[in-house]
């Protein structure tokens, strides 16, 4: 028998399920950047929170880990003492960046 624990992350809709960014920046570490983009701009200018403190603080973890190696067309908006602090307030978006974010949280909510 296994003694791993499961991580759990709080949702918009407040159920409780296994955390869907993980997956998705261990197959792929570039979706680390805009997954960081769209979430910051969530909380930060839309005050929404589709994951919880401590999934947000393990992105920005794992971007500042990776940051040398990942490639992505708005890496250059991220500063690495952001990702220190574990922060996303004082990012610069851009249209596209927006429309993603509230896409998410429309895709979120309906899931």
């Amino acid at each position: 028998m296994s003694s791993k624990k499961s991580i759990t992350a709080k949702t918009i809709n407040d159920g409780w399920v296994e955390p869907k960014l993980k997956r998705i920046w261990n197959k792929n570490p570039n979706m680390l950047v805009p997954y960081y983009l769209m979430f910051s701009y969530l909380y930060y200018k839309d005050n929404t929170s589709l994951i919880d403190d401590t999934e947000y603080d393990l992105l920005c973890k794992t971007l500042l880990e990776k940051f040398d190696e990942v490639e992505h067309i708005h890496k250059h908006r991220i500063d690495k003492s952001s990702l220190t602090a574990g922060t996303g307030y004082d990012i610069m978006y851009n249209n596209r960046i927006v429309s993603a974010a509230l896409k998410l949280k429309e895709e979120w909510k309906n899931a």
